[in-house]
């Protein structure tokens, strides 16, 4: 990866461009211990047949919002994947699915045998890599980076605010933290690099208001757009102080609630909006909610995505 003087890490998106193979999704491991368990994902992904340009793979609003961000700023993106680890973004991968988080079809957690939790993972697929133990904070040290902004929803920053708490001093200080909504879901050590971007940032008045699942990577336009540009490369403070600034005009966004519907019902709804947004999820969930007026949470509304397009994936291959 080129020189940069602000790097942005960003988490990998759920949804990929290239339908992935059964193989290699989380689902299809065979239960075991988290060793066995990742040794074998690796091995999986090691053979897989075809592979693609990471930020020609990944997909939707996050990242969007993420490139334009790192363009106006200059800055390069690499990606944390919880099933690659950090991923740059002209790396050939293959498609894959694999996550973390748990209730999903292709959450790790459900594969493992014993004690789970991300941040084992995290170590667990490094081993079985090969590589270094801690290779988020060995690629940051690489970079020589004046700034390094972690924009990514508190699942994703779980993975890896142990190693950069862990940076030397003077990296730590070029660490700026954006995704947790509250000071409190940030560990100790990294939160005096935690910037103020929570509910206010959703008014529509600010102009960078959106869907939950695309909000750290607004505040990174924010940050990118209103900030830097005024600020510049500075301490901690100074940022923490022109964010706090300038969302005080806001009240905190409260969303309105929409009215109770089934699976069958939400399911059948994507359905009918999914021709119009060209497939494209943050269209359809704004549509759910501000014109069909129906409340669906921003998990459900992944889970019930995942579930449509896996049916009507399968559906369009019989048909060829």
């Amino acid at each position: 990866m080129a020189k940069a003087e602000v790097i942005v890490l960003t988490n990998c998106t759920n949804r990929k461009r290239v339908l992935v193979p059964d193989e290699q999704a989380a689902r299809s491991l065979p239960p075991g211990n988290i060793a066995h368990i990742s040794q074998e994902w690796v091995s999986r992904l090691k053979k897989a047949v075809h592979s693609h340009m990471a930020d020609q793979l990944y997909c939707g609003r996050g990242l969007t919002e993420t490139v334009s961000a790192a363009q106006g700023m200059g800055a390069e993106i690499a990606f944390v994947s919880a099933g690659l680890g950090v991923v740059a973004p002209r790396q050939r991968i293959p498609s894959y699915s694999l996550t973390t988080s748990s209730g999903y079809p292709d959450s790790v957690g459900s594969r493992v045998r014993g004690s789970f939790d991300p941040v084992s993972w995290w170590r667990a697929l490094a081993r079985a890599q090969g590589g270094s133990d801690h290779p988020l904070a060995d690629f940051i040290a690489s970079t020589g980076a004046s700034l390094v902004l972690c924009a990514m929803p508190a699942s994703y920053f779980e993975l890896v605010a142990h190693e950069i708490a862990r940076l030397p001093a003077p990296l730590l200080r070029t660490v700026r933290v954006m995704g947790p909504r509250r000071q409190e879901d940030v560990i100790d050590a990294l939160r005096p690099y935690w910037l103020p971007y929570d509910a206010r940032l959703d008014a529509p008045e600010t102009g960078y208001n959106g869907t939950a699942s695309d909000f750290p990577h607004r505040a990174l336009r924010h940050f990118s757009v209103e900030v830097l540009p005024r600020v510049g490369v500075a301490a901690s403070r100074t940022h923490v102080a022109y964010v706090e600034n300038m969302l005080a005009q806001f009240s905190p966004y409260v969303r309105p609630r929409g009215q109770s519907a089934s699976d069958v019902e939400v399911t059948s709804a994507i359905e009918a909006l999914w021709k119009r947004h060209e497939g494209r999820r943050s269209g359809i969930l704004r549509a759910l909610r501000s014109e069909r007026h129906i409340a669906c949470e921003q998990t459900r509304f992944r889970r019930l995505m995942d579930k449509f397009e896996e049916n009507r994936n399968g559906a369009a291959q019989k048909r060829s």
